[in-house]
């Protein structure tokens, strides 16, 4: 796992990188407080700042990159939010010798990005992001952010494409692994609450009542004040 290699950070880069997931997502909701994204711009720069750039602050910068997107698209800003997203997937792409987590957020970013495409763009676009996914599995097959990205992508793909066909599995391997390899405060652990919440929608649209209220019940052990899953209760109560 990256990250880990020896003298590979100093002390600063060591504390500024640790929790990072759980500091970048704090940043992006108090954007909404603040009216401004000073604080995902801070952790940005400092990231870029740092005397050694490599797989891990590239991570952790297009992550922040894709918030400040999420922020732009919810105040309707298009054009800005394609830029930041634009420079994410840049940030990633330019990395050497990518890992597992690289691809798998290459490939997530690059899904989000999808919006703002059309037509036969969307098609090849979808291809990179299951070619991504796939290369992250390749070379860590316990990854459950991979897995949840290649059923994602399964599940937007529309039929007509093939899609629909595998994300049922993708979905039930990704709830089955751990949220990170190694345990890791500088790695992230994103991605299976995510993975609960399509699955739990994937049997809704299949009308199978039982097994979203199985997978519900067992998302709210686990995840008890996620918004997105809480929203499945109002619609399965009377199911």
């Amino acid at each position: 796992m990256y990250g880990n290699e020896k003298g590979s950070q100093s002390p600063d880069s060591d504390s500024l990188l640790y929790n990072r997931q759980e500091k970048v997502y704090g940043a992006f909701i108090a954007s909404f407080q603040d009216k401004g994204i000073e604080r995902l711009v801070e952790i940005e720069s400092r990231l870029k700042a740092l005397p050694v750039q490599n797989q891990i602050t590239s991570y952790w910068f297009a992550y922040a990159k894709y918030y400040e997107a999420i922020y732009y698209i919810k105040l309707y800003e298009k054009k800005q939010c394609q830029k930041e997203i634009a420079l994410a997937i840049s940030t990633l792409e330019k990395v050497t010798d990518k890992h597992s987590e690289t691809y798998a957020l290459l490939a997530f970013i690059q899904s989000f990005s999808s919006q703002f495409s059309g037509g036969m763009a969307v098609v090849s676009l979808s291809e990179k992001v299951r070619k991504n996914a796939e290369k992250a599995i390749e070379l860590d097959s316990a990854n459950l952010r991979a897995w949840y990205i290649l059923a994602s992508n399964d599940y937007y793909t529309p039929p007509a494409f093939g899609g629909g066909a595998k994300c049922e599995k993708y979905l039930l391997k990704a709830i089955s692994l751990e949220e990170q390899t190694i345990p890791n405060p500088s790695m992230p652990s994103w991605g299976k609450s995510n993975a609960y919440h399509m699955l739990i929608g994937y049997y809704i649209n299949k009308d199978d009542y039982s097994k979203a209220k199985d997978y519900l019940n067992t998302a709210l052990s686990l995840y008890p004040d996620n918004y997105m899953i809480n929203q499945y209760v109002e619609v399965l109560k009377d199911e």
